[in-house]
């Protein structure tokens, strides 16, 4: 039998290539000597992983949501880009100097029109014509009794840069484009965050700044990767290059729900061992991406697609695990641990539909303290966060809820229905997880008869 551990190719890839074109992909299961040969001068001793303790802390967001900045009689009303938000967003900063940032996320909200999205809500519907808004938001640790000052911390500024891929290009050759910008010295400060976002491309032109747009439930639609990185300033010596790793489901036929393919759990148990394993890198988050299916095939790779309106499109579910390589820059001491695990909430069903009124969920919130009580049990320690989005499903599929890794656009010929928010935790380090604390990850299941 195959050994899917064996030799997974990391995107390790060197920055200022002659010509732009990539070196030859690089194993990094062997010595961190080979690694130096390819990508130059790391740090062997770099801070893999960032956690996130809970003394005196607890979990908590913030979201900016674009606002209307024009409204036209005629035509579409004019929103915030997403620069406007990430300016607005550091302006909240600066009030809240004493915060720990653990995540900076893109989250996409949806529904019947833009007056009836709250990003509170866990719960969001698609429609024939779905009104989506695109916003920021920051998860951080906060005391739990607020101090009456800051005392005297410098506030963070976060920026953002969005790389997004040109046409033919691939997501080795996008990460190449941006390495090459990073080593010129265009990326000022510490990398925090890296996310792979999803863009829709409209006349060839792919739409990084729009917040605010409206879709046919009929129109096939062309998507676009995107590489968006945060960093927070700070004084730095040298320069930070990105790299990656993807984690595919394989097919296995074991989950018969799930297509055969592997679950969630699985692509987690791969990703653990594997970075547990990585030296020279420092980690800086996990993300569930869907990247499409061809002809019963998925590509990684691919950086464009053609999502269809009239037929399925169907997706698998995979892990990206991102690192930074530290160039150019003194050693520094590593953390004790590098593991990581996982624990995935969602939100509990509060109320059954009735035939004036959905089904209501937990929101955002009520979800935030049962995770903060989870985290203050077990002691767990927050290495990153990310908002899943999943399909409430009417069949056998939904009880695998966001460790599905098999997804489509379609549910009984439609795009339309509902979806839930989850909230994934990434973790580092040893905890113990008693059973009162496993009873708050999933209390209880939603039923699937009060859709």
């Amino acid at each position: 039998m195959e050994n899917v551990f064996a030799a997974p190719q990391a995107h390790f890839l060197s920055t200022g290539s002659p010509g732009g074109e990539a070196p030859p992909p690089y194993s990094t299961l062997p010595s961190v000597a080979s690694a130096e040969s390819m990508i130059g001068p790391i740090s062997p001793s770099a801070p893999p992983v960032t956690s996130y303790g809970q003394t005196g802390l607890k979990l908590t967001s913030m979201d900016f949501i674009p606002r209307m900045i024009k409204k036209r009689l005629i035509g579409k009303n004019e929103y915030e880009t997403f620069s406007a938000l990430l300016e607005r967003a550091n302006t909240w900063l600066e009030e809240h100097a004493d915060i720990q940032l653990v995540s900076c996320e893109t989250v996409t909200w949806f529904g019947v029109s833009h007056k009836e999205i709250f990003s509170d809500s866990s719960a969001f519907r698609k429609t024939p014509m779905t009104a989506f808004l695109r916003g920021l938001r920051f998860w951080y640790m906060t005391k739990v009794i607020p101090s009456p000052s800051h005392g005297g911390q410098p506030a963070q500024v976060v920026q953002c840069q969005t790389f997004p891929a040109r046409p033919a290009e691939t997501f080795t050759m996008l990460l190449t484009h941006v390495n090459e910008i990073l080593s010129s010295g265009s990326c000022i400060g510490r990398i925090v965050g890296i996310e792979t976002v999803r863009m829709l491309t409209i006349d060839g032109n792919v739409k990084t700044e729009d917040t605010c747009w409206k879709e046919d439930i009929g129109d096939s639609k062309q998507v676009t990767f995107a590489f968006r990185i945060y960093t927070v300033l700070c004084p730095m010596q040298g320069y930070e290059s990105i790299g990656y790793q993807d984690f595919v489901p394989s097919r296995t036929n074991r989950s018969k729900e799930n297509k055969g393919y592997e679950l969630y759990a699985d692509l987690m148990d791969r990703a653990m061992r594997w970075i547990a394993r990585q030296q020279g890198v420092r980690f800086t988050n996990l993300q569930t991406i869907s990247i499409k299916i061809k002809k019963n095939m998925s590509s990684e790779e691919r950086c464009s697609f053609t999502e269809h309106g009239q037929r399925s499109t169907n997706f698998l579910n995979i892990i990206r695990a991102y690192f930074v390589i530290q160039h150019n820059a003194a050693p520094s001491a590593p953390p004790a641990d590098n593991r990581i695990t996982y624990r995935t909430f969602s939100p509990l069903q509060v109320a059954y539909a009735t035939a004036n009124s959905p089904a209501k969920y937990e929101d955002v919130r009520t979800l935030l303290d049962r995770i903060n009580h989870w985290l203050q049990l077990t002691g767990a320690k927050l290495f990153s966060i990310e908002t899943i989005p999943v399909r409430l499903l009417m069949d056998a599929h939904h009880s695998l809820g966001p460790e599905a890794t098999f997804v489509s656009n379609r549910e009984g010929g439609s795009t339309a229905g509902k979806f839930l928010f989850h909230i994934r935790i990434y973790l580092t380090g040893d905890y113990t997880e008693a059973p009162n604390a496993v009873s708050l990850v999933m209390p209880q299941l939603s039923v699937a008869a009060s859709y």
